[in-house]
C-alpha cells in the first residue's frame, strides 16, 4: 500500500512541472499581460522602379520602391485573457545594387504598430507603418554622388502568420504606401509591396 502511494506521489511530482512548462500562460492570473521581445525580418517586392543599373554583360538590375529586405526588433504584448496581441517594431528596410563602377541604394526606417487576432497556430494582423527618412542614393565613378530624399510617409499593413513552432512564425504581408519627393515637385512614388515574413518572439 505504501509503495503504491509513493509511486502515485512521485508521478504527481514529475508530471506537474512538465505541465507547468508546457503551458506557462494557463497558470498566470487572467489579467496578467505577457510582454516579450520580437525579432522580425521580411523579403519584399513591388512598387515603382527607382533605379536601373545596366552592366557591361548586358544584364541589368532594378531597385524598386517596395524592395527588398527588412529587419527589425521590438516588443510583443499578449494579454493572457484576450485573443488579441499587439506588436511594435523599429525596422530597417533597404534595397541596393553594387557594380564595379558604383552602386545605388534605397533605404528607410519603418516604425510599425500591428494588432493581431490569434487563433491556435494562426494570427491575422493589421496596422500602420510609418517610414522615416526614405532616401535613394546613386554613387557612380563617372558622375557625382546624388541623393533623392522623400518625406516621411505613413501606410497600412495587413499580415497573416502561421506558427511553425512555439517560437517561430512565418507569414505573408501586404503594405500600401506612397512616397512624396522632398527636394522637388513631382509625382508620388508607389511603394506598395508584398512580402514573406519571419517573426521570432523571445523573453527579455
Amino acid at each position: 500500500m505504501h509503495g503504491i502511494w509513493r509511486s502515485s506521489l512521485l508521478s504527481v511530482v514529475l508530471v506537474s512541472p512538465l505541465a507547468w512548462a508546457e503551458s506557462p500562460l494557463q497558470s498566470a492570473p487572467s489579467n496578467e499581460r505577457v510582454v516579450r521581445g520580437v525579432f522580425s525580418a521580411a523579403v519584399t517586392d513591388g512598387g515603382d522602379d527607382l533605379a536601373k543599373v545596366q552592366f557591361k554583360n548586358a544584364d541589368s538590375e532594378k531597385i524598386k520602391a517596395g524592395g527588398l529586405l527588412m529587419v527589425g526588433a521590438g516588443v510583443l504584448v499578449a494579454p493572457s485573457d484576450s485573443p488579441f496581441s499587439y506588436q511594435l517594431t523599429l525596422n530597417y528596410h533597404f534595397d541596393s545594387i553594387t557594380a564595379k563602377n558604383g552602386d545605388a541604394s534605397f533605404a528607410r526606417m519603418p516604425i510599425e504598430a500591428l494588432v493581431f487576432y490569434n487563433s491556435g497556430k494562426h494570427r491575422f494582423g493589421a496596422g500602420l507603418t510609418h517610414h522615416l527618412s526614405p532616401e535613394v542614393e546613386f554613387d557612380f565613378d563617372d558622375a557625382p554622388r546624388e541623393t533623392v530624399e522623400f518625406d516621411d510617409a505613413t501606410g497600412a499593413v495587413i499580415e497573416y502568420n502561421y506558427a511553425v513552432s512555439p517560437s517561430i512564425w512565418l507569414g505573408l504581408r501586404y503594405t500600401t504606401i506612397d512616397y512624396s519627393p522632398s527636394d522637388f515637385d513631382g509625382e508620388d512614388v508607389d511603394g506598395d509591396h508584398v512580402g514573406v515574413t519571419l517573426h521570432i518572439p523571445f523573453h527579455f
